[in-house]
């Protein structure tokens, strides 16, 4: 049933409601009554039977359910159940001739919304408007109650996330200083003891940091955390509480118990060293045990750093070779260079070196830098180094970068300190058109000088990627040509001579 609007048709929102009536007479009363007087736009279902009653708001949504108590074979009781089983939040008036006080008031005792008799229709808007505005009260206090719910439970997840981020390191996922700290105070008691420290900090982070760059090195630093993980219990405080600084708080655990845990985490460490990875973690431990109550905690810290730094001092020779020997293994894969083409380097500068009499020293940094000058060409990517065509000018930007990568390689690494000047400066000229500072004539430093003749004529008589061989007697013309230009002019003289006593 639907009202008929004769006038000027209002924008009005739409009331679907079922009414629950075997009197066709009573019905259309109501259905007129709710057209004339409601400020919505009434749409009435009307129901006269049981079975029709439950199959209209099981299927139908209705916001509204006006119901006669008096029914063929029930009544507004079972009528109120059905709601309640089926709609419980649809409002239920009860909308009925005379069923006596004691009736009304059970009804609503059972749940009804209101009871308005036949006889006073006109109260009935009031208590339709009344309950629809009940309802959507309740709803908004459950939608408010739900939204509630979902802050409290997104407050709690990041509350846990902050709780989380304040404990943590967050690139390797351990512990951080701070929560060591506090844990540190909270476990150092009685029952916790024998309580053991182990101290670690990792080799040639620095150097792997400056010459593979600090994406390499972070690596490194969630590798070594998960072999931590890995070698401890789950009970252990596991923190970095440094750069390349981590301590380890083992509760309840004895001193040969700590050092079988250092014994695993070195053994796994050294188990790098069979896979393919060019990299491998390396960290010096120490660990210390409080074995009683009188002995301070931060005194046995201490004694446990004590212990690693000197374990560092004594694994640091095998520490950097081994870093050394990655470094030279990554230099000759990438530049495209081979240890053959580092020979003959350091053939040709040595025989120029002893031709000026260069002390010992000299002659060991220049072969050290003869087999390394090119060390910063590890951080220019393979398919630049590699490429055939002619360089754009952003591929020869990075090209020119290699000296200063190589000088901050070199400045790290205590065996390549000595050369690190000689590597920053091989690309200068001695016009001053060279890279990366501009230097001009003896500005440049002599080894960075001598390598500079040697490493063009080297090039030039040995094939690239990019470009044929030429023989020597063409290589050696190029030197002289570009003799007071690109190179040292005496060291070019002196080097023509050498060459030339070669030559058949």
């Amino acid at each position: 049933m639907r009202c008929n609007m004769n006038v000027k048709k209002e924008i009005r929102s739409k009331l679907n409601v079922l009414s629950l009536e075997d009197s066709p007479m009573d019905a259309q009363l109501i259905h007129e009554y709710l057209c004339s007087n409601s400020k919505y736009e009434i749409q009435m279902d009307v129901v006269s039977k049981e079975a029709d009653f439950v199959s209209a708001i099981k299927f139908k949504k209705y916001e509204l359910i006006l119901a006669d108590f008096m029914l063929p074979g029930f009544d507004g009781f079972a009528a109120l159940e059905h709601v309640k089983s089926l709609s419980p939040t649809t409002p239920f008036i009860c909308v009925s001739g005379f069923i006596g006080e004691e009736t009304a008031v059970e009804l609503l005792k059972q749940g009804a919304t209101d009871y308005v008799s036949k006889n006073k229709l006109g109260r009935l808007m009031f208590s339709i408007d009344r309950s629809l505005k009940e309802l959507k009260d309740a709803e908004e206090k459950e939608r408010q109650a739900a939204e509630l719910v979902i802050m409290n439970k997104e407050l709690a997840i990041q509350n846990e996330k902050i709780l989380h981020i304040s404990h943590h390191d967050f690139l390797t996922g351990l512990y951080n200083r701070s929560f060591f700290e506090e844990e540190k105070r909270r476990l150092d008691t009685g029952r916790q003891l024998p309580i053991s420290i182990i101290m670690g900090d990792i080799n040639g982070l620095k150097l792997i940091n400056d010459g593979f760059g600090h994406h390499e090195g972070d690596k490194v630093l969630v590798e070594i955390g998960k072999i931590l993980k890995n070698c401890c219990r789950s009970e252990d405080i596991i923190s970095r509480i440094g750069g390349d600084e981590f301590a380890i708080l083992l509760p309840q655990t004895d001193g040969p118990s700590a050092k079988k845990i250092c014994s695993r985490i070195h053994d796994t460490c050294k188990g790098y060293e069979s896979k393919s990875s060019l990299i491998h973690p390396s960290i010096s431990l120490g660990y210390a045990t409080k074995t009683s109550e009188t002995m301070r905690i931060d005194d046995v810290l201490k004694a446990a750093e004590e212990i690693m730094y000197r374990q560092k001092l004594l694994e640091s020779t095998s520490a950097h070779s081994s870093i050394m020997t990655s470094l030279k293994a990554i230099m000759f894969e990438k530049s495209q260079e081979t240890e053959e083409h580092a020979e003959r380097m350091i053939q040709l500068s040595k025989e120029i070196g002893l031709a000026l009499q260069l002390s010992d020293s000299e002659q060991n940094e220049l072969e050290l830098l003869s087999a390394l000058h090119d060390i910063g060409k590890m951080s220019i990517p393979s398919e630049i180094l590699g490429k055939q065509e002619k360089l754009t000018e952003e591929e020869w930007g990075e090209i020119k970068k290699h000296p200063a990568v190589g000088f901050r390689i070199a400045q790290a690494t205590a065996e390549l300190r000595p050369i690190a000047k000689y590597v920053l400066s091989h690309h200068e000229r001695w016009d001053g058109k060279g890279y990366p500072q501009g230097l001009t004539g003896e500005s440049i430093p002599l080894l960075s000088r001598i390598l500079a003749i040697v490493d063009s004529f080297d090039a030039m008589t040995n094939a690239r990627t990019y470009r044929s061989a030429i023989t020597k007697e063409e290589a050696m013309e190029e030197i002289k040509k570009n003799a007071g230009t690109q190179f040292d002019p005496e060291l070019s003289k002196l080097f023509l001579e050498i060459m030339s006593r070669k030559l058949p």
